[in-house]
Order: C-alpha cells, then sequence, then structure tokens
C-alpha cells in the first residue's frame, strides 16, 4: 500500500467519526450533548492537518510538494485551533497570539522538512554539472580523438 493510503483513510476516518459523534450529539442530547459542531471542526481539521504533516515527510523528491502539504496542514490546524477556541469559549485576547505561534511554528517545520533546498533546484546545481559549452567542447575532442585513431587504424593496413 501507499503511503497516500494511510493519510486519506486518516483523513476519511476523522470525517467519519466527526460525523457520527454530531449525528449522535443531536440523537442522544443527554449523553453527547457536548459534542458540538465545533468540536467536529476540531476533530476533523486537526486530524486532517496532522495527517497532511505526516505524509509531507514521507515526500521524496518535490519540495513544492512537501511545501504544499505542509501549508495545507498549518491552516487546518489553525482552522483546528479556532474551532478548540469556540468549543472552550475561551477568551478572544487569546486567540491572535496563539494563532501566530502555531503558524511560526509552521514555518520552523517547514524549514526543517525540506532541509533549506529550493523547490527550482536544476542540474546546474548538481556535482559534476557541466554547462553546454563545455560538454559540446568535450564531444568535439573526442569526436577529433576518434577520427585521429581511425585515420591511424587505416594508416596500419
Amino acid at each position: 500500500m501507499s503511503k497516500k493510503f494511510f493519510s486519506r483513510l486518516i483523513v476519511a476516518l476523522a470525517f467519519l467519526a466527526a460525523a457520527i459523534f454530531y449525528l449522535l450529539s443531536e440523537l442522544l442530547p443527554e449523553r453527547f450533548g457536548g459534542f458540538s459542531l465545533a468540536w467536529a471542526g476540531v476533530l476533523f481539521a486537526g486530524m486532517s492537518g496532522l495527517a497532511l504533516l505526516v505524509s509531507a515527510f514521507g515526500v521524496k523528491n518535490s519540495v513544492a510538494l512537501k511545501k504544499l502539504q505542509i501549508a495545507i496542514g498549518c491552516v487546518l490546524i489553525l482552522v483546528a485551533a479556532v474551532c478548540l477556541f469556540f468549543a472552550l469559549a475561551l477568551p478572544d485576547a487569546l486567540l491572535l497570539p496563539v494563532l501566530f505561534v502555531i503558524a511560526a511554528f509552521f514555518l520552523v517545520l517547514c524549514t526543517f522538512v525540506v532541509g533549506g533546498k529550493k523547490w527550482d533546484d536544476g542540474d546546474n546545481h548538481k556535482a559534476g554539472y557541466k554547462c553546454y559549452d563545455r560538454r559540446k567542447a568535450e564531444e568535439e575532442k573526442l569526436a577529433k580523438k576518434e577520427d585521429v585513431s581511425e585515420g591511424e587504424d587505416r594508416a596500419d593496413r
């Protein structure tokens, strides 16, 4: 199975769990009355964000894909934090500082995960890369060398 399967399964199961708990809170308010739509948002957005962050560690080559997954995961975690504030009815003065701390943490995580690589590192940054002019000069030199060796072979005959 692919690594994408597990992250997609986690997201689907989180959505299913949030939907079931929300339905139960409407059907059985005496048992699940404390579970509101805000808690469903915390469950779904939080688990989806974490699944995207974990899958970003699994991507091998694509730096742009890693950064995109981390950015979307960060947004989902921020949505989960906002839902948590509404679910717990915390003071609004704490909301903005907590969101800034979460965003700063994910910027640091993004830098850590991609290892400081640029998304557009080309061949010219790889070890042993030769520009077009150098490759062409080497090809001409090799062709001349082959012509000389063929000429010597003909002279020997």
